[in-house]
């Protein structure tokens, strides 16, 4: 899937129409980093992440930039609105890790 396909889907899927490239690009960088850190936990210098992880990225992307504003944030009430975000981490739980040698 190419960059541009990638900001195509999260528009579509996070609603962003009036939200420029530049942020959503930002935000996808910080998802492909979280996911390569999560899948290759000892290192992955010279890794890319794989074309199945694509939606991963999108996903993880779209959780990250909803919460920008409220980083940290685990529970909210407001006048009687209880808001909780979901965790980059749990969402990461789901996807395996792979094996490898400390370094």
């Amino acid at each position: 899937m190419t960059i541009e396909e990638k900001l195509n889907y999260m528009k579509i899927m996070g609603g962003l129409d009036s939200e420029d490239d530049d942020t959503l690009m930002v935000y996808l960088d910080l998802a492909k980093e979280e996911l390569l850190n999560h899948i290759y936990p000892f290192g992955h210098e010279a890794v890319e992440l794989e074309k199945r992880y694509d939606t991963k990225q999108i996903e993880l992307a779209l959780i990250l930039f909803n919460q920008r504003g409220a980083e940290g944030e685990e529970s909210h009430n407001e006048n009687g609105v209880n808001r909780k975000y979901q965790s980059k981490e749990k969402f990461l739980a789901s996807i395996p890790r792979k094996a490898g040698i400390p370094k």
